[in-house]
């Protein structure tokens, strides 16, 4: 009798079922035990697969327990050079993801109006031919808008719009568009470069959170966790530059609470300083080329407009200049105004100064594997999408639009005309696995895999220290009618291209790329690639110890610095609004799983719903109660949310965090708290066009009802005046700690 895996699977659910539900007045039906299940199914007996986790595009290494054919628990690979067996909570709960009551079943056609959401289930091949057929017959362009990718998939996705001659845009809501236009100016490179964190023995920060979500978090802290007290009596020092307390600023030795939009003026400062004092590593004839940026500074007038002392600037300088190895960060709320590209290149200019280019706890860069082969893939702004929107509106032109999981009706604000270009469309196709923002005005889903179920790769860019590919393999049956990205698009393909043509499937086309790259990489040897296949297939990829660093070749071309914009009139708006990324929601991304609603909040530990953040001095004088609905308004709208007070944060700043007010996205995130993104103005960085979402001032109205504030907190801090204000206490320890 041959059994396959899914149908064993199936009966075991019912089996259980059944053992649950003795009391119902249902019909007994017989239920035959399996005497033989399939080989790789051992009752009671878990084995661990490895792949690569896809929360984020940190690209961190898993593996993942699976016991009679159902994952059961998610671990950091420790072979992995990137998260080294570490893995933070996103990745743990992609378990949830994967078994989501609320994810799409099949492919599913509209048949109401978008308001409506009615959807009918469809089969493959009839969701396949009505999109093929429309892309066919397509007459305005083709437009793809996914989230990153890399390897064999990137390959795939950039071959089929290419071939539909259609446009394909990478979007992310957080990409440091910013600092990537720097870099390019500063070293022509198309990347991020690598921070030698861990070598490093001096780091000053500015706004970049990399102990919570920017680049690769788990990374980071391992880095961090060595310049601290990895090193046998060297302990690094580390200052942190933000108009908030964040989780990374809390961890630093010193804080500096910066007015917002002032990092790349206090960079200026230093930079100042630093050439001033002859305190500069760089031989005098380079020096020329940075006194446009340094030069020409009065220290008590950016003392002044940053809200910094003098003398605190003096000292963060000094103690830059006299490390060994210094270094400077930028990200976060550097990339947050419409000068961020101009504070961006301040910033990496420090490290020009202190001569840490290309040295171990400085700035260095990587060449990447070879797997990926289309590393100037356009990023889709803010600007861009309005760019956009008002080109198909002035030509009368319909786009075709192909949606890969990325939410951007979410993400990006509603005064950047991002709702007029998805009404404009003429089709909508998307190939996402939960009913988002942006997929419910699909006109056909095709939905994918999820992580777990599929194949692909992942390859390390040079912003990473280790020149790896990882590979993601399917480690559960897929549980639903869902098909990867990949083999859909080759499907797409053979259809448009004709019924013979001859198209491989994603999976062989990834084993068929990795053959090329071992054979490329194998020195010689002649051992059977499916033998080394099954190797990297229970490693989790191929990394080189021996990374591949290039050299970055600096630029001097001088750059003009322009202070930042904001929209809004002090008088009228006198705070300035703050919207940082909550550290466990991604953006949004992650408020569909109810473990990470239900993690506290690292500084607040506030869960499940939104809040706004105002300092207590301030919302004393305002008469604002802890856990009191407050409106804020900007010129482009207002919301609601809870007042919570905090005192790590300057009193004429408000901050609030994104990742919560979705209207779709599944039972636990919809209609839960407010997103901060609906309020903000369409002001862009000047030479990224990237958003500036810290460039919009507020104002606050108090309510005076009570909100929804859900705290996990110490006895006798709860607001008073607040009914539904809820209090957990922490478990006391067994043990004091030291």
């Amino acid at each position: 009798m041959d059994v396959k895996r899914r149908t064993f699977i199936k009966a075991l659910g019912l089996t259980a079922a059944g053992t649950l539900l003795p009391g119902c007045d249902q019909e007994v039906r017989r239920l035959v035990p399996y005497v033989l299940p399939d080989d790789e199914i051992i009752p009671g007996v878990a084995e661990w697969y490895a792949s690569t986790c896809g929360e984020c595009d940190a690209g961190c290494g898993i593996i993942v327990k699976v016991m009679e054919g159902r994952a059961k628990k998610i671990e950091g690979n420790p072979l992995h050079p990137v998260n080294q067996g570490k893995l933070c909570a996103q990745g743990q709960a992609a378990l949830q993801r994967l078994y989501n009551p609320d994810r799409l079943r099949g492919p599913v056609l509209r048949t109401g109006a978008e308001a409506d959401q009615r959807f009918t289930p469809v089969s493959w091949d009839e969701g396949l031919h009505q999109l093929a057929d429309q892309i066919r017959h397509a007459k305005g362009p083709v437009i793809m808008i996914s989230r990153p990718l890399s390897g064999t998939l990137e390959d795939v996705v950039s071959k089929f719009v290419a071939s539909v001659k259609g446009s394909l845009y990478f979007y992310d809501p957080s990409p440091e568009l910013a600092l990537r236009a720097a870099m390019k100016q500063a070293f022509d490179i198309h990347d991020l470069p690598a921070y030698d964190l861990g070598d490093a023995d001096y780091v000053l920060s500015f706004g970049a959170p990399f102990l919570e979500q920017w680049l690769s978090p788990v990374s980071f802290g391992i880095a961090f966790g060595r310049m601290r007290q990895g090193r046998k009596n060297r302990r690094g020092r580390f200052v942190h530059v933000e108009p908030r307390l964040s989780l990374t600023a809390a961890s630093a030795d010193r804080w500096l609470p910066i007015r917002p939009g002032m990092e790349g003026l206090l960079a200026r400062g230093i930079g100042h300083i630093l050439l001033s004092e002859h305190r500069s590593s760089l031989p005098t004839g380079r020096l020329h080329a940075y006194e446009s940026l340094y030069g020409r500074l009065s220290l008590d007038e950016v003392a002044k407009q940053t809200d910094i002392s003098t003398a605190d600037i003096k000292r963060v300088a000094r103690a830059f200049a006299e490390a060994d190895s210094p270094q400077a960060i930028g990200g976060g709320t550097a990339c947050a105004h419409t000068n961020a590209f101009e504070t961006h290149l301040a910033i990496h200019g420090l490290n020009a100064l202190a001569g840490n280019i290309n040295k171990a706890g400085g700035i260095r860069w990587y060449q990447s594997a070879s797997l990926t082969l289309h590393p100037e893939i356009p990023w889709l702004s803010e600007r861009r999408i309005k760019e956009l929107a008002e080109t198909m509106e002035k030509t009368g032109q319909r786009p075709l639009i192909l949606l890969y999981d990325c939410n951007p009706l979410f993400t990006v604000p509603p005064a950047v005309p991002i709702r007029r270009l998805f009404d404009r469309a003429s089709y909508i196709a998307s190939f996402s696995g939960s009913l988002d923002e942006s997929t419910v005005s699909a006109d056909v889903i095709l939905p994918d895999h999820h992580r777990l179920e599929t194949w692909g790769d992942h390859v390390q860019a040079g912003s990473s220290p280790y020149r790896a590919a990882s590979l993601v393999q399917p480690v559960v049956v897929p549980l639903y009618d869902t098909r990867g990205l990949g083999d859909t698009l080759l499907e797409l393909t053979r259809q448009l291209a004709g019924k013979h043509a001859g198209v491989e499937s994603f999976p062989e086309h990834i084993k068929k790329r990795w053959q090329h790259f071992h054979t490329s990489h194998s020195s010689g040897s002649h051992e059977p690639f499916q033998s080394v296949w099954e190797q990297l297939l229970q490693q989790g990829g191929w990394w080189d110890s021996a990374a591949n660093e290039q050299r970055l070749q600096q630029s001097s071309s001088a750059v003009e610095y322009r202070p930042p914009e904001f929209d809004g009139d002090a008088s009228e708006f006198p705070f300035y609004l703050y919207p940082y990324a909550a550290p466990h929601l991604g953006q949004g991304r992650g408020a569909n799983l109810p473990w990470l609603q239900e993690l506290p909040d690292t500084m607040t530990s506030a869960v499940w719903g939104s809040w706004i953040e105002i300092n207590p001095a301030t919302a004393q004088a305002m008469g604002i109660q802890q856990g009191a609905l407050v409106r804020l308004h900007s010129r482009h709208g207002s919301l609601e949310a809870p007042a919570l007070h905090y005192p790590g944060l300057r009193p004429d700043v408000i901050a609030m965090p994104i990742g919560q007010g979705h209207t779709d996205y599944g039972r636990y995130a919809a209609r839960r708290g407010a997103n901060p993104m609906t309020i903000l103005a369409p002001l862009f960085d000047k030479q990224s066009g990237a958003l500036a979402i810290g460039a919009t001032r507020v104002r606050a109205e108090p309510l005076n009802v009570p909100g929804t504030l859900i705290l996990l907190e110490k006895p006798g801090t709860t607001a008073a005046g607040s009914s539904d204000l809820i209090s957990i206490e922490r478990p006391p320890s067994s043990k004091a700690r030291t």
